[in-house]
């Protein structure tokens, strides 16, 4: 099955993108990097998550925080599969800073996104 994006929640204690913490945890993008930077840090099993998250985003220009993420009415990500997308701030400002560093050709890190 190919994952996709099919809406967006506020945060709930159910099936997340499976990870030690419960969460994707972050903090490491910085200035120069690119998606091939993050993506590559990533096992095989949570990549097609990240790759339609990352399709998700550009197409609908979504630029939340990591506070919009975890705080907000629509800031979860939801695939087909019933995963969510947890991250902390700073991994949520990994994410974006990752995506759009790569779609606009400019140096982000975490914090531009963290909050």
């Amino acid at each position: 099955m190919e994952i996709k994006v099919i809406k967006w929640s506020k945060l709930k204690k159910t099936k997340n993108i499976k990870t030690s913490a419960g969460c994707i945890m972050g903090g490491f993008f910085y200035n120069g990097m690119r998606w091939k930077d993050y993506i590559k840090t990533f096992s095989n099993e949570v990549k097609p998550y990240l790759f339609a998250l990352k399709k998700e985003i550009i197409l609908k220009k979504i630029r939340y925080s990591g506070e919009q993420h975890q705080c907000g009415s629509n800031g979860v990500p939801v695939f087909n599969d019933n995963t969510r997308g947890c991250f902390s701030f700073r991994a949520w400002g990994d994410l974006m800073a990752a995506i759009w560093s790569t779609e606009e050709d400019n140096d982000y890190s975490y914090m531009d996104f963290y909050c």
